[in-house]
Protein backbone atom coordinates (compact mmCIF):
# COMPACT_ATOMS: atom_id res chain seq x y z
CA UNK A 1 0.00 0.00 0.00
CA UNK A 2 1.38 3.42 -1.00
CA UNK A 3 2.04 5.78 1.89
CA UNK A 4 0.26 9.12 1.91
CA UNK A 5 2.28 12.31 2.37
CA UNK A 6 0.97 15.29 4.34
CA UNK A 7 2.02 18.81 5.13
CA UNK A 8 0.96 19.59 8.72
CA UNK A 9 1.01 23.18 9.92
CA UNK A 10 0.78 24.20 13.59
CA UNK A 11 0.44 27.91 14.31
CA UNK A 12 -0.66 30.71 16.58
CA UNK A 13 -2.38 33.47 14.58
CA UNK A 14 -1.65 37.06 15.59
CA UNK A 15 -5.08 38.31 16.68
CA UNK A 16 -3.86 41.92 16.46
CA UNK A 17 -3.08 41.36 12.75
CA UNK A 18 -6.19 39.53 11.53
CA UNK A 19 -6.09 41.31 8.16
CA UNK A 20 -2.53 40.06 7.62
CA UNK A 21 -3.53 36.59 8.82
CA UNK A 22 -6.49 36.39 6.41
CA UNK A 23 -4.39 37.69 3.51
CA UNK A 24 -1.60 35.21 4.20
CA UNK A 25 -4.05 32.34 4.59
CA UNK A 26 -5.79 33.11 1.30
CA UNK A 27 -2.51 33.36 -0.59
CA UNK A 28 -0.81 30.31 0.93
CA UNK A 29 -3.83 28.01 0.58
CA UNK A 30 -4.11 29.07 -3.08
CA UNK A 31 -0.41 28.31 -3.59
CA UNK A 32 -0.66 24.95 -1.87
CA UNK A 33 -3.61 23.91 -4.01
CA UNK A 34 -1.86 25.19 -7.14
CA UNK A 35 1.03 22.75 -6.67
CA UNK A 36 -1.17 19.77 -5.86
CA UNK A 37 -2.15 19.98 -2.20
CA UNK A 38 -5.55 18.33 -1.74
CA UNK A 39 -7.96 17.25 1.00
CA UNK A 40 -7.31 20.32 3.14
CA UNK A 41 -8.42 20.02 6.75
CA UNK A 42 -8.31 22.97 9.17
CA UNK A 43 -8.79 22.83 12.91
CA UNK A 44 -8.82 25.29 15.80
CA UNK A 45 -7.80 24.35 19.32
CA UNK A 46 -10.76 24.48 21.69
CA UNK A 47 -9.08 23.07 24.81
CA UNK A 48 -5.72 21.93 26.15
CA UNK A 49 -5.65 18.63 28.03
CA UNK A 50 -1.93 17.98 28.32
CA UNK A 51 1.33 19.74 27.43
CA UNK A 52 2.36 23.36 27.20
CA UNK A 53 -0.11 24.18 24.47
CA UNK A 54 -0.24 27.42 22.63
CA UNK A 55 -1.11 26.04 19.19
CA UNK A 56 -4.38 27.60 18.05
CA UNK A 57 -4.62 26.53 14.40
CA UNK A 58 -3.72 23.27 12.69
CA UNK A 59 -3.96 22.49 8.97
CA UNK A 60 -3.38 19.30 6.97
CA UNK A 61 -2.82 19.06 3.23
CA UNK A 62 -2.27 15.82 1.33
CA UNK A 63 0.42 15.68 -1.39
CA UNK A 64 1.68 13.06 -3.81
CA UNK A 65 5.21 13.19 -2.34
CA UNK A 66 7.48 15.05 0.09
CA UNK A 67 9.59 16.67 -2.65
CA UNK A 68 6.65 18.69 -3.97
CA UNK A 69 6.20 20.21 -0.49
CA UNK A 70 9.92 21.06 -0.24
CA UNK A 71 9.86 22.59 -3.72
CA UNK A 72 6.87 24.74 -2.82
CA UNK A 73 8.53 26.17 0.29
CA UNK A 74 11.71 26.92 -1.64
CA UNK A 75 9.77 28.69 -4.41
CA UNK A 76 9.89 32.42 -5.13
CA UNK A 77 6.13 32.65 -4.56
CA UNK A 78 6.38 31.28 -1.02
CA UNK A 79 9.48 33.29 -0.11
CA UNK A 80 7.64 36.45 -1.24
CA UNK A 81 5.13 35.87 1.57
CA UNK A 82 7.74 35.85 4.37
CA UNK A 83 7.08 39.39 5.62
CA UNK A 84 3.33 38.81 5.66
CA UNK A 85 3.91 35.49 7.48
CA UNK A 86 5.83 37.29 10.23
CA UNK A 87 2.94 39.71 10.77
CA UNK A 88 0.21 37.05 10.56
CA UNK A 89 1.54 34.80 13.35
CA UNK A 90 2.83 35.47 16.87
CA UNK A 91 5.74 33.03 16.60
CA UNK A 92 7.42 30.78 14.07
CA UNK A 93 4.98 28.45 12.35
CA UNK A 94 5.71 24.70 12.66
CA UNK A 95 5.69 22.92 9.29
CA UNK A 96 6.07 19.16 9.16
CA UNK A 97 6.15 16.67 6.32
CA UNK A 98 4.55 13.45 7.51
CA UNK A 99 3.74 10.06 6.00
CA UNK A 100 1.23 7.45 7.01
CA UNK A 101 2.71 4.45 8.81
Amino acid sequence: MKKKTFLIINSIPNLAEMESFQSYLTQIVGGIKKIGGINMQRFKTVGQIMGNGGIKAIAFFEFTDAQSIKDMYASVDFIALNELLKKAYTQEVDLMICETL
